[in-house]
């Protein structure tokens, strides 16, 4: 994962305003609505919580994708699959797609899906119905699930001591 040459930095405004304009663009693009959402986690559980509440779907499940751990990246692998009622018609949401392996293998077990991410990189776009924002490749995306806040002294404070 050293690719990475910059970085963007998500606060939960940023998420929850990107989420709101991906839900109205899939209201608008999908008339007839959805009746579920399956979230990857551990991502995408809250912008599905987000997208669910904005489009009005109560029924959520989840399915849990391993393709990667602290610094390498492997073959996917399903840690949690999602109930049976789940495989056919829901929209899934994920944070981002970046290489898009979680999505391709999704894609052969689902049928009727529509995917839609906050982000999509130019490797992963192919697999996405819909998007929030664009990055390059090389960038990585930090949500604010992903991040800690942290106190920062006021620049004169560090120069007293």
């Amino acid at each position: 994962m050293s690719d990475y040459t910059s970085d963007i930095y998500l606060s939960w405004d940023d998420v929850q305003n990107i989420c709101r304009e991906l839900a109205r663009r899939i209201h608008v693009e999908h008339p007839q609505g959805f009746n579920k959402i399956l979230a990857i986690t551990r991502g995408g559980m809250f912008p599905a919580g987000i997208i669910a509440r904005e489009l009005n779907i109560r029924l959520i499940d989840t399915v849990s994708i391993a393709s990667y751990d602290e610094q390498n990246r492997h073959e996917p692998k399903i840690l949690k699959d999602c109930h049976p009622d789940f495989m056919d018609g829901a929209l899934v949401i994920d944070d981002l797609s970046d290489t898009g392996t979680t999505l391709r293998l999704l894609k052969t077990k689902l049928t009727n899906a529509k995917f839609a991410t906050l982000f999509v990189k130019p490797s992963g776009a192919e697999l996405v119905d819909w998007f929030g924002r664009e990055a390059p490749q090389s960038t990585w995306v930090r949500f604010p699930w992903d991040t800690v806040r942290q106190y920062a002294t006021p620049l004169v404070c560090d120069r007293i001591s």
